[in-house]
């Protein structure tokens, strides 16, 4: 029968144990202190509030912020340019409505914006969705049938015909 030790037996200051830990914990303080943009990155995003009517692009831009600064911390965040681009086109879409006379030229920077979604993750399939939408919007119907052919790459099961009803 081994005779039982306490914490405070098993590391003693001085000891190669002690000395060990204090490094650990060392390190990982210096690390939380000198990469805090890999924690930034690391928090969720919120979902872009669409039961809100933004009236004033102020109330707008306050919505957008936590996304414009989660790509600052990480420019390959493609959640955060989704959400971006995602927001740009409701945006554009109230304007469209009479409801956002700011947003006129917002269209372009949501298509910028999810596009560069689906160039950082080329398997984030809501990206490829609100770009299709945007494209529609523009006008651009060629680079949208294009993005629809990703879409059903990316999505059909291998070996299986896909074709549009």
């Amino acid at each position: 029968m081994s005779p039982r030790r306490s914490l405070a037996s098993a590391v003693l200051p001085g000891s190669p144990s002690a000395v060990t830990f204090i490094r650990f914990v060392a390190l990982l303080l210096s690390a939380a202190l000198l990469f805090p943009a890999a924690a930034a990155a690391q928090q969720p995003l919120p979902a872009f509030d669409q039961g809100r009517v933004y009236l004033r692009e102020a109330d707008f831009q306050r919505a957008i912020a936590p996304y414009q600064a989660a790509i600052a911390a990480n420019p390959r965040n493609a959640r955060a340019h989704y959400w971006l681009g995602f927001a740009y086109l409701y945006a554009f879409r109230q304007y469209r409505g009479g409801l956002a006379s700011y947003a006129a030229g917002y269209l372009p920077r949501a298509i910028a914006s999810l596009r560069q979604a689906t160039q950082i993750d080329p398997n984030f399939i809501p990206a490829y969705m609100m770009l299709h939408d945007a494209l529609v919007l523009a006008g651009n119907l060629e680079e949208a049938a294009k993005v629809l052919d990703e879409i059903a790459k990316r999505t059909t099961p291998a070996g299986l015909p896909y074709t549009l009803p």
